[in-house]
């Protein structure tokens, strides 16, 4: 996790838990009859770790970027990547995402065209929380570009939230905004230190985001 704050209490998760912990692993492909997982190392000098843990899951290395592991259940996240309309288009960065401005999420080269979401080029992450703040200033902006020709005075910061479920009845609410700084709610952050697991944030989660996503978020209400 980029933020140092959330990042501590993160790791002390994974110690907590006996979770191994490989984050330079990309994988590429499955045996499913034979039951292993092929990685790609995109840093061999981080890869240590597999001798200080004594290779407890039975790791294989095929030269000095393959990574071979047998596996019970695979569990695996897609990679995030914006629609083949947008990623096929004059609309996209050369990383294939919608090319905006990430102050203002206007398109940098199709000045009548805005961005937000999980399709827009924003270093952020893609979250619904990082939504509710992008698009007041989509209206805005936009409103104030047909009124006036220009733009408005409204830019977005790089909001976002991860509610990091730690185990039940326990919750890190990890708020942020551009460049990895720490952005918690100023009432809220008076009260809880929300780096840390806290059941409060648990009962947020559990009882007080779903109402407000589906009693406001969705009816644009906030």
């Amino acid at each position: 996790f980029g933020v140092k704050d959330f990042a501590n209490t993160l790791m002390q998760v994974i110690y907590r838990y006996g979770i191994h912990f490989k984050p330079h692993y990309a994988p590429v492909k499955i045996d499913g009859e034979k039951k292993l997982v092929y990685f790609k190392s995109i840093a061999p000098e981080e890869n240590q770790c597999v001798i200080n843990e004594g290779n407890v899951l039975n790791e294989e290395f095929h030269g000095e970027t393959e990574i071979v592991m047998p596996y019970d259940i695979l569990h695996l996240a897609p990679p995030q990547m914006a629609p083949d309309f947008i990623r096929n288009s004059s609309l996209a960065n050369a990383q294939k995402w919608l090319d905006v401005d990430i102050l203002s999420l206007q398109h940098l080269r199709h000045k009548n065209i805005f961005g937000l979401g999980d399709v827009a080029a924003l270093p952020t992450a893609k979250t619904g929380a990082a939504i509710r703040k992008q698009a007041p200033v989509v209206v805005e902006n936009i409103l104030t570009l047909i009124k006036e020709n220009k733009l408005g005075h409204a830019t977005y910061e790089g909001y976002s939230s991860c509610p990091l479920v730690t185990g039940y009845g326990k919750l890190v609410l990890a708020e942020f905004k551009y460049d990895n700084v720490r952005d918690s709610d100023p009432l809220l952050s008076k009260f809880v230190d929300t780096s840390k697991e806290k059941w409060s944030m648990w009962i947020l989660k559990k009882y007080g985001l779903p109402y407000m996503y589906w009693n406001k978020m969705l009816k644009g209400k906030m």
